[in-house]
């Protein structure tokens, strides 16, 4: 086995995988002394039974950068025929893990994949330090997005990946943050019939606010070819909270705000939380 400066990681994983030969899921979240080199994950894991065994694999990287490592040994080809879920952190410290798992991992079952990143998600698309977590994503779509029928970027990844750079895949549902749909300047996944997204509120905004903060946001939706969206969820603490769809009176919107409202009216597009509960509904209140 390659040796590697952090030595712990590489120990514990293949003692973890010959204590747990028929292990199914196994999630990684490492210390710095736990890191494990792509050439080892590859070389373990090709060894083991877990080559076959194994459906869901989650990979974190530690937040911070690993010095010091010898330079990357060759991995070996791997194939994990079982995996239908991958979940890997796709910062710089881990873009040797991504670039093997892109060009030298076989997963013909896989059909879900997460990204995630543990940058501070404060900067912005246009104002990252120069940080680009873009080349490990379009590496990993791009050879593997084919079979992926559920995409997530996670809120930290979303900021420093704009969905115009990434490859077209045939996603159909794809999880995403409000802040980066914003700054997108198109979906590439047009197959998508539900899109999640993330909206930033505090916990005690109003209901009609939050509401309102979606719908002034999603009408960035009218600039993009979604042919088959019939579904978008929004995450957010105060209309986590909602029973049922929250009454708005027809005759009291501006013409402004009809705008935002008309297109869920649909029964072909629904707008709702994330216990499928509608987030309004209009009405005609009675105004004697």
């Amino acid at each position: 086995m390659v040796a590697e400066t952090h030595a712990a990681g590489p120990i514990i994983l293949q003692s973890l995988v010959n204590a747990c030969p028929k292990l199914k899921r196994l999630h990684w979240k490492p210390k710095d002394i736990m890191q494990v080199l792509p050439s080892s994950w590859s070389l373990i894991l090709a060894s083991s039974s877990l080559a076959t065994s194994l459906e869901v694999l989650e990979i974190m990287s530690s937040p911070s950068a690993v010095a010091n490592d010898p330079p990357p040994t060759p991995a070996p080809q791997l194939e994990l025929p079982s995996l239908h879920c991958l979940q890997v952190s796709v910062d710089d410290v881990n873009s040797s893990l991504t670039a093997v798992i892109a060009k030298q991992w076989q997963l013909p079952s896989l059909t879900s994949l997460y990204l995630q990143s543990t940058y501070d998600s404060t900067y912005t698309l246009q104002n990252n330090l120069g940080i680009t977590l873009s080349p490990s994503a379009t590496s990993l779509i791009e050879t593997h997005g084919q079979s992926v029928t559920t995409l997530a970027i996670d809120r930290r990844a979303a900021c420093y990946i704009p969905l115009h750079i990434l490859p077209p895949a045939p996603v159909q549902e794809f999880v995403y943050y409000m802040y980066g749909l914003q700054q997108s300047k198109s979906v590439p996944f047009t197959a998508v019939s539900t899109l999640v997204l993330l909206m930033d509120m505090d916990r005690d905004s109003p209901l009609t606010k939050a509401i309102w903060r979606a719908l002034e946001q999603l009408r960035k939706l009218q600039d993009y070819s979604l042919p088959k969206l019939e579904k978008v969820v929004i995450l957010s603490w105060p209309l986590d909270e909602l029973k049922e769809p929250h009454p708005i009176d027809i005759r009291l919107l501006a013409e402004t705000e009809r705008l935002l409202v008309d297109p869920w009216q649909q029964e072909t597009r629904r707008l709702v939380n994330r216990n499928g509960v509608r987030l309004f509904t209009l009405v005609e209140t009675d105004q004697n």
